[in-house]
Parts: C-alpha cells; structure tokens; sequence
C-alpha cells in the first residue's frame, strides 16, 4: 500500500479511530550547497523487525503527543538528542505506510526540517547503533544505487537500496521509499 492508496491523515490533528497505529519520522536536512541528511542505524534487538535498518529518526505517537508533529519532535530528541522546533519544519511529506509487509500496516507521518549547522548527536544505545550524516550528491548518485538482497525472510528477492560508505549496509524498503518519495516531490 502507497500513501497515495491510504486515507489522508492530518499529522498536526487528533489521531483517527481505527485499528491503524501511527507514528512520525524527521528527515533532517542541513542546510548548505550540498544538503546532509541524518540516517541512523538502529541498534540490534530481536523484538524489532527493523534492528538493525537504516532509519530516519522517529517513532510511535503516545497519547501524551498533541499530534504527529510532536510525536515526530519527542521522538527525534529520545532518539538522537536533536532538539528540533517547529521554526525548523520547512513542511510535510506524504504519508507513508509500514509494516504493511509484516501484515502490521502503520501510517507514518514523515516531515521534513532543516537547521543550518550539524547538531550535536546524543544517541540512545538502546535504539540507535550509530549516525551517519550524508550528502544529498551521495545518496542520489546512481554509483551508490544498487539491487541487493537485503531481507533475511526474503534472501532470493533483491531490493532497491542506497549503499552507505565503509560498508556499514544500505538504506531500503521504508527510509528509501521515504526518501524515493521526497526526491521525487522536489521534481514537481
């Protein structure tokens, strides 16, 4: 399922009814003539299908989150300590779906932002192995755009990923597409 197949979802207004969890992700972007954007690897842990990915900071909305925003903000600052405020949104991108191969579908809010300087990462080892800060040149460079097997339940399929410098893995399924959809949201 695309988020073009889904009902749209308000991310700043209350969460609708429904069996659908629903989370939020910050691609952050640093402003300059070749932007940097921050992934994270998440850290290894059998309870999460994701241990291990390549991911964009975030996670699920909580019922104390006023909306996805703030789920998108209080996830970012646990996560990786970045302190994002709404002076920093520069918008909303379309709404993603998760785990809909898992039969788990989630409707995920990402949002885009950007500060002028690197900020200071304070990682939460629980969640977050490590960061990596790349070019916007780097991650839409066709050299680094390969077809690669990367699900351990699936290791006869191959998937579109973004190869990371140093051999620490790719970026594919949900943060690529979330990524796909964004680079293709600034052709328009």
């Amino acid at each position: 399922m695309s988020s073009r197949d889904s009902t749209p979802i308000d991310p700043s207004g209350p969460t609708p009814a429904g069996p659908e969890a629903l989370a939020a992700v910050a691609l952050i972007r640093v402003r300059g003539p070749d932007p940097e954007y921050l992934l994270l690897r998440r850290a290894a842990n059998p309870n999460d299908p994701w241990s291990g990915h390549f991911a964009l900071p975030g996670g699920r909305r909580e019922a104390s989150d006023r909306n996805l925003l703030d789920t998108c903000i209080r996830e970012t600052l646990e996560e990786c300590g970045v302190r994002l405020g709404p002076g920093d949104l520069i918008r909303e991108l379309p709404l993603a779906v998760a785990g809909g191969h898992m039969g788990r579908p989630m409707g995920v809010a990402p949002f885009l932002f950007e500060v002028a300087t690197k900020p200071e990462l304070l990682l939460d080892a629980g969640e977050i192995a490590e960061a990596h800060w790349l070019a916007q040149s780097y991650l839409l460079d066709p050299a680094n755009r390969v077809r690669a097997a990367m699900s351990a339940n699936h290791p006869h399929l191959d998937f579109p990923c973004i190869r990371i410098a140093g051999n620490s893995g790719a970026i594919w399924g949900f943060t690529y597409g979330v990524l796909e959809a964004f680079w293709e949201s600034t052709r328009k």
